[in-house]
């Protein structure tokens, strides 16, 4: 018996869905930002492929950017143009690259093998993502906007959106040449305390049962009440400072601050600063990002820095990371608003989201407050939570991006807020993203609870 879901009835299930609310020309001048990112984003990726340089990856979880590239075309084409377009009309179009939809799928191809010969040239691959836009934007000029497309149009350039993060990350890590604001330093006094922020307990929704001006993922479905007790958090990400005197304090040495699992794999990888830290001669500590020299004696939310890190400067102060329950709590307002600052929707000028910054200080004006004048709960960075991300009770899996949760319940863990490099499309206190404990390449930081 095949677990496959028919074309048929996938539309089907879709159509159950609620509409999400957005304009036809809302949804087409997305589509022209998201496109035309990628484009910016994805620029020199040949130059690396003909050194042959991209094989060489300093961290795990690194695609190559070449198979990244493919991967979003292909998910454009499997997912969301074969449910769109005639079956007959998207053989015609696709036939010639069936063979590479398996390769360029993330659970059918594994890490390690997907950079190899396999691997469509980065003009060729260009010029056929330049060709999915087109029909793309075609269909929707020419059809009525419903459940079933806009959900799935929405699917794909979300998706794309994701990969825009990760081509910003990659290329930083790969050092090589990206256009993107550098860090902007302010002249202010660096935040030696930690300042904290108290909640009474109480109960409030968790989760969503759809939004109406946003796609649901399955993993933030169903709704459901949950009792939350009295708390304190801190008002602001942990800063560069105040996590310099964790490594000050020797805690990269000290075992006793480190989860089993955090010390096999701080061991194992000689891991002894977060990444990009480094120290001289004099043991200074300092940063390098895209070949410049930066202070982390700064009020910066820490960023790149593991779970396992995470937790181990909790251990260090005796703190606790907060639970993915109290974080959408603050960012809500105990459920009383649709986001930290109220009912309107995020957008650049409220909070550090939309590409248009990098990391800015916690101190920041734009920080998108909350009711208690916590900073940046949506935006900047992202944020470990203390749990593995789990289903919701009554989860059902989504019909058309099917591995979107389910295979890394129990392992990954939650991370939540959204940071610098997503737009306002896709964050929301409700959005869950999950990471591998041991991911530092991405843009997430921590806050801590008493």
């Amino acid at each position: 018996m095949s677990l496959e879901i028919s074309k048929n009835n996938k539309l089907e299930i879709l159509k159950k869905k609620k509409k999400i609310n957005i304009s036809k020309d809302k949804l087409l001048n997305y589509i022209s930002f998201i496109y035309n990112k990628f484009l910016d984003f994805s620029k020199n990726v040949e130059v690396k492929i003909n050194n042959q340089e991209i094989i060489e990856y300093s961290e795990n979880y690194i695609n190559p950017l070449l198979w990244q590239i493919g991967h979003i075309v292909f998910f454009y084409i499997t997912l969301i143009l074969q449910n769109l377009l005639d079956n007959n009309i998207f053989n015609i179009l696709f036939n010639k690259y069936k063979t590479k939809f398996k390769f360029y799928d993330s659970f059918e191809t594994p890490l390690e093998l997907r950079n190899t010969k396999q691997l469509i040239n980065y003009q060729e691959i260009i010029s056929l993502y330049k060709q999915v836009i087109i029909l793309i934007k075609n269909y929707i000029n020419s059809n009525t906007l419903n459940n079933v497309n806009t959900y799935l149009v929405l699917l794909g350039v979300l998706h794309n959106e994701m990969h825009l993060e990760a081509f910003l990350f990659t290329k930083i890590n790969l050092n090589m040449f990206i256009s993107y604001p550098d860090i902007i330093y302010n002249n202010e006094e660096v935040l030696s305390k930690i300042e904290f922020v108290k909640y009474d307990g109480n109960s409030f929704y968790q989760g969503t049962n759809e939004l109406i001006n946003k796609l649901t993922f399955d993993n933030e479905m169903p709704e459901f009440c949950v009792n939350v007790e009295s708390f304190e958090i801190s008002k602001h990400c942990i800063t560069e400072y105040q996590y310099t005197q964790f490594i000050l304090a020797n805690g990269y040495n000290i075992s006793e601050y480190w989860c089993p699992k955090g010390l096999n794999w701080l061991k194992k990888n000689n891991i002894v600063l977060p990444l990009y830290w480094h120290t001289d001669s004099d043991k200074n500590i300092f940063k390098i990002i895209n070949n410049k020299k930066y202070s982390t004696l700064t009020n910066l939310p820490m960023c790149n820095i593991s779970w396992y890190e995470a937790e181990a400067y909790c251990r260090y102060m005796d703190f606790k990371l907060p639970s993915e329950s109290i974080l959408e709590y603050c960012s809500t307002n105990g459920g009383l608003t649709k986001y930290p600052w109220g009912n309107d929707e995020p957008n650049e000028n409220i909070c550090n989201i939309g590409y248009k910054k990098n990391i800015v200080s916690v101190l920041d004006d734009i920080s998108g407050k909350n009711k208690k004048n916590m900073t940046h709960l949506i935006g900047n960075v992202w944020e470990w939570c203390e749990e593995p991300i789990y289903p919701y009770d009554g989860f059902t899996i989504d019909p058309i991006y099917r591995e979107m949760s389910y295979p890394f319940f129990g392992f990954k863990k939650i991370c939540k807020g959204g940071c610098f490099a997503v737009s306002d499309l896709l964050i929301h206190p409700k959005y869950r993203n999950a990471q591998y404990p041991d991911c530092r390449i991405q843009f997430i930081g921590f806050r801590v609870c008493l």
